[in-house]
């Protein structure tokens, strides 16, 4: 048994020239995360800059679970190393570069950094464009890993196509693509219901895509707790206690994005005091220092009169 493994191992070598490339820039998109939330800590005016809170909370659930499902992706393409310039294996790192390069900028839909009184923050219709971007190319890299690279190193010694993409396959790598697709269609609607909410009505805009991304993980664990083919053509049950939590998680996670589209699309009332706060603008004679550069008075002062006091 010790021989097969190893001899498994040295065939399939762990991909660490793409996982530690990718991954350093995981920690710089992460990173940039932490200094955009020490400089909205330092802003004033909390409940005005909510908004931007609800953007990175967004960014962070992406980041995190990407890097939690790229980490312990079993697909058969995401753990072969890049050997090559010309080759799917570099495909998929470029996808994988692009990918956390996307996340960078959802990341930067909020820009605290330089101390203006305000501050940018990105409409709900472009945070939801970079993620059905992203959505896409989950898709992508799902075709890439379980698909093409699968062909690439499959049994020569079978000749049928349906030989290959069999009833195991589809058990074990087929089904795991439905989520990105099922996300990426999720995604695109939701687009489209947010893309002209108004400012307060950012908050449960982000509250459906974070929804979004929380129903494609738990769509994926479900998908991976189905039953499958063994190596001898027998039926493991798949493990039905992990499908049970899954299939919570999705209906919940379904029920968040739902709520989420509802109260953005009809525009339903959110407290009146968290709207008002939402839509007036700081009032900046508070902290001077904060005021941009057009609220400062450069005018020179007046010239003393000449004409006598009496």
């Amino acid at each position: 048994m010790s021989e097969t493994n190893s001899e498994t191992r040295a065939a399939n070598p762990e991909p660490k020239l793409r996982h530690e490339f990718v991954g350093m820039m995981f920690a710089v998109a992460i990173g940039e995360v932490g200094l955009q939330t020490a400089a909205f800590f330092q802003a004033s005016h909390f409940l005005h800059f909510l908004p931007a809170w609800t953007h990175l909370i967004v960014a962070t659930i992406m980041i995190a679970t990407s890097w939690v499902g790229w980490t312990l992706s079993v697909a058969p393409g995401a753990r072969r190393d890049v050997k090559g310039v010309f080759e799917w294996e570099f495909v998929v790192l470029l996808v994988d570069v692009i990918l956390v390069i996307l996340y960078f900028i959802l990341v930067r839909s909020v820009d605290f950094e330089k101390g203006e009184a305000a501050p940018h923050i990105a409409q709900a219709s472009r945070v939801a464009l970079l993620i059905v971007i992203i959505f896409a190319l989950y898709l992508f890299w799902d075709l890439l890993t379980k698909i093409l690279i699968f062909w690439k190193y499959r049994d020569k010694s079978k000749k049928g196509l349906f030989q290959h993409y069999n009833s195991a396959w589809w058990l074990t790598s087929g089904v795991r693509i439905l989520p990105s697709t099922l996300c990426l269609v999720l995604a695109y609607f939701a687009m489209r219901f947010v893309n002209s909410v108004d400012a307060s009505h950012l908050l449960t805009a982000d509250i459906a895509m974070i929804g979004i991304v929380l129903l494609f993980r738990a769509l994926k664990d479900l998908s991976s707790s189905f039953p499958k083919i063994e190596a001898d053509g027998s039926l493991s049950p798949g493990d039905k206690r992990k499908r049970f939590r899954a299939a919570c998680w999705t209906g919940a996670c379904a029920m968040l994005v739902f709520l989420g589209l509802l109260w953005s699309a009809l525009s339903l009332p959110l407290p009146s005091r968290l709207v008002a706060e939402i839509s007036t603008a700081p009032n900046d004679t508070e902290h001077p220092a904060e005021a941009s550069p057009q609220q400062i008075d450069h005018s020179p002062p007046p010239k003393p009169s000449s004409e006598p006091t009496p």
